[in-house]
């Protein structure tokens, strides 16, 4: 049993009213180590329980690469894998249960089915691509969700109305053990000479942090020296996202944030500038971003930057779903060169998400109604129908 009751406790019912699913939280943490686990319960309608019914659950990810109005012809742009899946008044009782589940098995005795799902490793943090507002259907990116759903008589077609669909939200999130691993500010430099023209331009950029959550400025140490004949008339700072599919080749990028400065410009043949500007990688408010990866918060609805992907061994990198970094761009305009001179750096930087504290304050304590999350959608679950019918006839 856990030690520690939980500040909050989500549940959702089927539309015919007999099952109700309970859970204490919508985001789990991906420590890299370990994931924290699912320990919810199903609470079903006494008149309800019958030897012939059986109730499922299982926990679904689903990514989503391209858009449902060009799926035809039997094509599918999206992969759904079935992670956990139990028919819950079939198994035994876990072991150890939560406070939360013993207290609803206390309350409502043999109708109460606890179950513990846990997260495999190589899923993808939740995310989603914003889309244009012209554009109907599901976005792309990475959705998990618990399916609850209840099967008569070695039926493998659930019916919606005894169907439950709950989305949850995987994050990531450093221990404590990996962060010396990553967490080593990052600094680049770069000596180009200019084509055309004599001499040379030295530029040294530095973070002062490795890693910053949505909303926390990033600052940045730039020195420049010109050891060249020409001015340096400006600088442009942008702070670019990078994604692309785990199982396909590409990659697209997208500019987050950007600033162009003309402070301590032009830098004369012989000068140097050292200067600190800022950015605050920050989704955008109010307006969608066309192709911006970010992390809707389940319980909040409010768009984040979507994490950087991060992988305890950096050797093995595979992952299911999409892969996201981030580059900060420093680029200068060199003046009266024959051709367009330019002279560009680029370092590193993890955008993480927020601390739990900061995910949860906003919740309420006590019981919470969600409303409908999505759809019910029964599409690509022959895999779990096969499960399920084979489960039903060795019973």
């Amino acid at each position: 049993m856990s030690s520690s009751a939980a500040d909050s406790v989500f549940t959702k019912m089927t539309p015919n009213g007999k099952i109700t699913l309970f859970i204490p939280q919508r985001e789990f943490v991906d420590y890299l180590s370990w994931i924290q686990p699912i320990d919810a319960a199903i609470v079903v309608d006494r008149e309800y329980v019958h030897p012939e019914r059986s109730i499922a659950v299982q926990l679904v990810s689903t990514v989503r690469y391209g858009r449902e109005d060009d799926e035809v012809m039997g094509l599918n742009l999206s992969k759904e894998i079935c992670l956990a899946n139990v028919i819950v008044n079939k198994v035994p009782i876990p072991e150890h249960l939560t406070e939360m589940q013993a207290n609803l098995l206390r309350i409502y005795g043999n109708t109460c089915y606890p179950f513990h799902f846990e997260w495999p490793s190589g899923i993808g943090p939740s995310l989603t691509i914003q889309q244009p507002s012209a554009m109907k259907g599901e976005p792309c990116g990475i959705k998990h969700f618990i399916e609850v759903f209840c099967l008569y008589r070695g039926s493998c077609q659930p019916h919606k109305r005894s169907t439950i669909q709950f989305d949850v939200d995987l994050i990531q999130r450093h221990g404590s053990a990996e962060k010396s691993a990553v967490w080593i500010p990052p600094a680049v430099t770069v000596s180009r000479p200019l084509l055309l023209a004599l001499g040379r331009v030295d530029m040294e950029v530095c973070l002062e942090k490795t890693s910053v959550v949505d909303g926390e400025p990033l600052i940045i140490n730039i020195s420049i020296t010109n050891q060249s004949n020409k001015n340096i008339r400006g600088m442009k700072i942008t702070l670019t996202q990078f994604y692309k599919l785990s199982f396909s080749e590409g990659k697209r990028k997208v500019p987050v944030n950007r600033m162009e400065t003309h402070t301590g410009f032009p830098i004369a043949p012989g000068g140097t500038l050292n200067q600190t500007v800022m950015l605050v990688p920050r989704a955008t408010t109010g307006t969608k971003q066309e192709g911006l990866a970010v992390r809707r918060c389940v319980s909040s609805n409010v768009s984040q930057l979507a994490p950087s992907t991060l992988f305890a061994d950096p050797s093995h990198s595979d992952i299911f779903g999409f892969i996201i970094s981030y580059r900060v761009h420093v680029k200068l305009k060199v003046s009266q060169t024959p051709l367009k001179a330019t002279v560009m750096a680029e370092v590193p930087v993890f955008i993480v998400a927020k601390r739990d504290s900061e995910h949860f304050s906003h919740q309420p304590s006590g019981i919470e109604k969600c409303p409908g999350d999505s759809s019910i959608n029964f599409r690509n679950r022959r895999f779990l129908n096969h499960f399920l019918c084979f489960n039903l006839t060795e019973q």
